[in-house]
This record gives structure tokens, sequence and C-alpha cells, in this order.
């Protein structure tokens, strides 16, 4: 048997119930991707979240306003001003642009949401008086001329 053989063996064990019968071969070597249980110990622990001070944020807000993306030389140049790795301003804009995004999209859907109400109740909505004669509204009963005629 060869040192390899003898590696592979080594990971199959033979487990026996309460009875002593022998059930399945069971692997105990590495899991295989997905697999719950302990991971490799070589992984690299998570980077925490970081937190950026109100200056950096204003910033940085000030900064997407104007530009959306950034050329290498700006990047490193904010991120050397705000005392940020190039990375955190990359993520940071990243983060932001996908932000804008989910917003901007949020927005239509409202607006065509809006567009799909009657008008009756658009006004409804905006707290304005509907207008004599829409549709919808109760027209206005008539008036007799006495009614119409306003004292001198």
């Amino acid at each position: 048997m060869t040192g390899n053989e003898i590696k592979k063996k080594s990971r199959y064990r033979r487990q026996t119930d309460i009875k002593g019968g022998e059930k399945k071969s069971s692997y105990t070597g590495p899991s295989p991707p997905g697999a719950p249980g302990p991971r490799p110990p070589c992984r690299k622990r998570r980077k925490s979240r970081t937190a950026f001070t109100a200056q950096q944020l204003r910033e940085l807000e000030q900064r997407f306003r104007r530009q959306r993306y950034l050329s290498p030389v700006d990047r490193d140049a904010l991120a050397a001003r705000l005392a940020l790795s190039a990375a955190q301003v990359i993520t940071w804009f990243q983060n932001r642009r996908a932000k804008l995004k989910r917003d901007l999209e949020e927005l239509r859907a409202d607006v065509a949401s809006l567009q799909a109400l009657p008008p009756a109740a658009l006004q409804q909505l905006a707290g304005l008086p509907e207008p004599p004669g829409a549709p919808g509204t109760a027209a206005p009963a008539e008036l007799s001329e006495e009614e119409i005629d306003v004292a001198d």
C-alpha cells in the first residue's frame, strides 16, 4: 500500500451501531464546499464595517453629487484627504451608486402607481378640494334668481 492509499483509507472509518452491527462507512475528510460544519482554518477573517465620520460622509456626498465615478488619481487624493483607504472610497462610491439606482427605481414605481389613479383620487391625496363639475362629483344644485340676486 502506498502513502496516498493509506491517507485515502484513513479518511474513512467504520461506525458500529449499539447492537454491534456495522453501519455504512462515513467520510471524515474535509467538508465539500457549501457543506455545513467547521470552516477551513486558512480563511481570512472579514474586515469589520467602517464607521465613517460625519465630515467624511459630508465630503463623500458632496463629491458624489458632482462626480458619480472617480478617476484613480481623484480617488487616491480623496482617500488621502479623508484618511481612508482607496478600497474604502471605491466601496463607498459603489454602494452610493447602487443606493441612487434603488431610490430612482422606487420613485419611478411611485410615479407609475400615481399615474394609474383617477384624477379625483389624486386630488384627494393632495388634499385639494375637487373642482366643480369634475367627473365623479355631484353637480351643483341649480340656483334660483332670488339666490343669485345679491343685495345691493
